[in-house]
């Protein structure tokens, strides 16, 4: 090879390497001292932050956190709680961040890093806000390759730094929600019912302690039910149930679908369920079926039971859950998908 051809690559090669440090890092004879906090001041009161704003790289609000009645909560779904395992580890990620190592303070090269402010051209970071409480707004930017954290930039100001935390900031509202519904596993379970608006039924109950066996109850004359493994999925239907958006219980359709899911200990379930344009929708209705503890030595267990029912009916009630089409189907199952011909 021509070796001014070898030396020209070389070069070449040589000043896209020195490109790439300065992107990533921009020499500077600052004064400002490294392992410094991010964010000064959100250590001491973190504990008292009432409110989050959380607004993306297009200068958009994308969720306003508040925190009333000892649950953060999304004003944008009415108040439905946050994710608050989410909130906590922001909140304790920024507060704990350290400045680990400053980059550019050149807004060219802000884009690359994710620092752009909100809006503008390029801008690819989120931007966190703490509304009333003094504090500098704080811009989070891309990962660091290297895994070593992500660049973080605080508004208004020109230094970016390598922060030694990643907070997870997600960029939709949903991604911000308690998506979590219920963990009923068919095991708890002592019975399932579905009537549809028109009058057919479904009647499902375990074998015995076998939660892995569920029969069909009401199978017609000349008819059999299909195999175990084939119902179990409706008395599963409430196992990891997590929502796909949320939105106030208003309104409900004559024709929902109603299904009830009873507990070995004592509670009733009710499902309303139904579609529209906006996904599958379902709302419960929880209570306490006390018919059984009707003893009096068994009348503290009834009323912790009606507590319990209260609790959990304050909490699912008041709201109605878009759910995944699989899990619909599996609480909306017509008498005829469980059945097939019977012998002869």
């Amino acid at each position: 090879m021509n070796p001014k051809l070898v030396l020209g690559l070389g070069f070449l090669a040589l000043i896209m390497l020195t490109l790439a440090l300065m992107i990533g890092r921009e020499l500077s004879t600052s004064d400002v001292p490294l392992d410094e906090p991010l964010v000064p001041g959100l250590r001491d009161q973190v504990n008292d932050i009432e409110a989050i704003d959380i607004i993306g790289s297009d200068g958009e609000i994308v969720v306003t956190l508040r925190r009333e009645r000892e649950r953060w909560r999304v004003r944008e779904k009415s108040g439905f709680e946050a994710n608050f395992r989410l909130v906590h580890d922001l909140l304790r990620d920024l507060a704990e961040a350290r400045r680990s190592d400053e980059r550019t303070s050149n807004p060219d090269w802000y884009p690359r890093l994710g620092v752009a402010d909100p809006g503008v051209s390029g801008s690819d970071g989120m931007l966190v806000r703490f509304p009333d409480a003094g504090l500098p707004e704080v811009i989070i930017g891309n990962s660091d390759p290297a895994g070593l954290g992500r660049f973080a930039r605080l508004r208004g100001h020109e230094r970016t730094w390598l922060i030694d935390r990643s907070p997870e900031v997600p960029g939709s509202i949903l991604g911000w929600l308690e998506s979590a519904i219920m963990d009923i596993p068919a095991s708890e379970l002592a019975e399932v019912t579905i009537r549809h608006p028109d009058g057919d039924t479904v009647r499902l109950r375990p074998v015995g302690n076998d939660s892995d066996r569920w029969v069909l109850l009401n199978v017609p004359e000349g008819r059999e039910a299909v195999s175990s493994w084939e119902i179990r999925p409706v008395a599963s239907s409430l196992a990891a149930l997590s929502l796909r958006d949320v939105r106030p219980n208003e309104t409900m359709p004559d024709d929902a679908v109603r299904a009830l899911f009873r507990t070995v200990d004592g509670l009733n379930f009710v499902a309303s369920l139904f579609e529209d344009d906006q996904g599958y929708w379902v709302n419960f209705s929880v209570s306490a079926e006390t018919t059984a503890l009707v003893d009096e030595e068994m009348d503290a267990e009834a009323t912790e039971l009606a507590i319990d029912a209260a609790a959990v009916d304050g909490r699912l009630s008041p709201w109605q859950f878009a759910i995944p089409e699989n899990r619909y189907d599996d609480m909306t199952r017509r008498l005829e998908e469980l059945l097939v011909e019977g012998d002869e």
